[in-house]
């Protein structure tokens, strides 16, 4: 079938990073595409002898070693029906570039844990069955109503959840309380992005020796600045109406505004560039070389390994209103193979999943792991709110997911050329927050290198 080879080209250039398409040869199961009908309970039930289920996922580190603990504890109740063997994967890069491979010789995981920007073309290669349609097979399994709406939102496409968010992160502004209180900063004025940028220039012209702010300078930052003024990163939709996102958009007057006040910050010497790596924006803040600093909320765990004391989490700042604008959320989700894979499987791995987002679950891999719990039941749990209650910065996490409003915008962009569309978007932004060009003409070349990508894509895959 033309358009599904065309389909795993474009994605095996997406996952892989290069345009040489026969590098995903082979046959496998290429051409075949899932049904959509999801099995229920009584095919498990039929299965004579114990179901094995295999995962994929790209967690390294104390979230890996949270995920294997759950699947542990999956196996152990599950003794005698099911067995669950995970396998590390390496990056989400690479996950996802051997997943692609996978479909095209055959050997597809059970389940796919693949991160936010994969989630466009694990929708369009048509391997999977949707999370919505296994919960109304399955009713005794996963409430997809006890999932948090911002997260929910995210992997949700065509009216239909797609996957189950299992490891989600927010950003967060990070704030050095000892400085901020020698520049005379209220951090109550931080809620705004105007109120950021008038609080790294009052740091900055009191402590010349410290900058008032820095963040990475990957392309997540400025979907996140997008998102917070309220508007879509690409359109129609953020491409989630009628076939899919046909193109980005970087030029809409509330992101220009909110783009620009950060840009001025680093065009000005106010914040410090500290490149695309998130750790080298953590150095630098933990060193007192800048007061504040935009990251992910999983730099919690990076600050409390480093062991920086005296600093304080707090809210994304908006540009936009409150009803409609907030942080896009990140991290990965779990999805369920279809093809290739027995009805029988497939529900076993539908347990593992309803079981992995279950409130006591997604508790104990919170705590372990950094990330914020998706399933709104853990707010009820007497051990979560004493956990709140002593840590500051995951509370703070955690009302911001709450007050996160599910709208488009939030939702971030979906598309299967994500990728491509971060490494245009991100070296044009480079250029304008050093200075190099103005703010109008990065903004102008992004969008149109990031709609070919978006356009290449599309044709590629057929849509």
């Amino acid at each position: 079938m033309p358009r599904r080879s065309s389909l795993f080209g474009a994605a095996c250039a997406m996952a892989v990073g290069a345009m040489v398409l026969s590098a995903c040869g082979g046959s496998g199961t290429a051409g075949k595409e899932a049904t959509g009908a999801a099995p229920g309970p009584s095919a498990l039930a039929a299965a004579k002898q114990p179901v094995t289920i295999t995962l994929w996922h790209g967690l390294g580190g104390p979230a890996g070693q949270a995920l294997q603990a759950e699947i542990d504890a999956f196996n152990k109740a599950n003794s005698g029906k099911i067995v669950v063997k995970a396998s590390f994967q390496g990056s989400y890069a690479d996950a996802i570039a051997k997943y692609t491979s996978a479909v095209r010789n055959g050997g597809t995981p059970s389940v796919m844990l693949t991160n936010d920007i994969t989630s466009g073309y694990l929708r369009d290669a048509r391997q999977t069955v949707s999370a919505r349609a296994m919960a109304a097979a399955n009713p005794g399994g996963l409430d997809l109503d006890k999932l948090r709406p911002a997260a929910r939102s995210y992997y949700t496409a065509g009216g239909k959840l797609l996957a189950v968010p299992l490891n989600t992160s927010m950003p967060l502004l990070y704030v050095n309380d000892k400085l901020l209180a020698k520049a005379g900063v209220d951090k109550s004025t931080l809620g705004t992005l105007s109120g950021l940028a008038v609080a790294a220039r009052k740091i900055h012209a009191a402590l010349p020796a410290v900058k008032g702010l820095d963040q990475p300078f990957d392309d997540w930052w400025f979907e996140q600045l997008t998102a917070a003024s309220g508007r879509p990163y690409c359109t129609p939709g953020n491409g989630r109406e009628g076939s899919g996102a046909t193109a980005l958009s970087l030029t809409s007057a509330p992101q220009k505004s909110a783009i620009a006040t950060v840009a001025k910050l680093y065009t000005d010497g106010v914040a410090l560039d500290t490149g695309t790596d998130g750790n080298a924006a953590l150095a630098a803040f933990t060193s007192g070389k800048v007061a504040m600093m935009f990251n992910s909320s999983g730099g919690i765990g990076g600050l409390t390994l480093a062991g920086m004391k005296g600093y304080s989490a707090l809210p994304y700042p908006l540009s936009g209103p409150k009803t409609t604008s907030g942080a896009a959320v990140g991290g990965a989700a779990l999805w369920v193979d279809q093809v290739g894979h027995s009805a029988a499987e497939q529900v076993a791995s539908w347990k593992l999943i309803s079981f992995l987002a279950s409130a006591p679950a997604q508790e104990r891999f919170a705590m372990a792991s950094g990330y914020a719990p998706i399933n709104t039941d853990v707010a009820k749990s007497p051990t979560w709110k004493a956990f709140l209650a002593k840590n500051a910065s995951y509370n703070v996490l955690d009302k911001q997911f709450d007050s996160t409003p599910a709208t488009t915008a939030t939702a971030g962009c979906f598309t299967g050329a994500m990728q491509g569309v971060r490494d245009a978007v991100v070296p044009e932004m480079q250029k304008a927050f050093s200075g190099q060009t103005s703010l109008d003409s990065a903004l102008k070349a992004a969008e149109t290198a990031g709609t070919a990508k978006i356009q290449a894509y599309r044709k590629q895959a057929g849509r």
